[in-house]
């Protein structure tokens, strides 16, 4: 049994995950589009419902998480989606093809390890979504607890994607001029 608060700390920061990420690819539709077809995985008449599907997928997931009667199903599609997203990351750096942008959302960032270990966490986050809940009573303190948890999560969140930007523009620098 997993405790409601941890239940509802993972929903909510999944949630915003999920959220950031399609508001990117909503609001940078060509963007996404161009990002996908650089994975060189889809056929080219794929691409166009693929590059809106996915946003509007991450997004049911966004509001279909947070609701314990849908939160079991939510929890099984975003961590479907995460796997699918580093399978497709791992055969594009299998193929020697890291130096793409990852389309994750925001800044540019290229495949890396990293990024893998990051979507192997968030799924077996999404994982734990799965178990019972206990049913202990909600109090207070648990509310307060909840905001800086994900707020928490979310500063550690960027901070490490911000490392791993930095070491792809390192990684990108020292081969240039090595």
């Amino acid at each position: 049994m997993i405790d409601p608060l941890i239940v509802l700390i993972i929903s909510a920061s999944l949630a915003l995950l999920f959220f950031m990420a399609a508001r990117h690819k909503m609001s940078a539709s060509a963007q996404f589009k161009a990002q996908l077809a650089a994975y060189e995985l889809l056929p080219e008449f794929i691409l166009p419902a693929a590059a809106k599907m996915i946003p509007y997928i991450e997004m049911a997931v966004v509001f279909l998480i947070l609701v314990p009667a849908t939160r079991s199903a939510a929890a099984v599609v975003a961590a479907m989606l995460l796997t699918v997203y580093a399978l497709a990351m791992a055969i594009n750096m299998l193929r020697g093809r890291a130096d793409i942008d990852c389309g994750c959302g925001g800044q540019p960032q290229l495949l890396s390890f990293w990024l893998l270990i990051r979507n192997a966490v968030l799924v077996a986050g999404s994982c734990l979504l799965l178990a019972p809940a206990s049913d202990r009573a909600m109090v207070w303190v648990d509310s307060l607890f909840l905001v800086l948890m994900i707020a928490v999560l979310a500063m550690v969140y960027l901070l490490v994607e911000q490392l791993v930007r930095n070491q792809s523009f390192s990684d990108d620098r020292g081969a240039s001029h090595g």
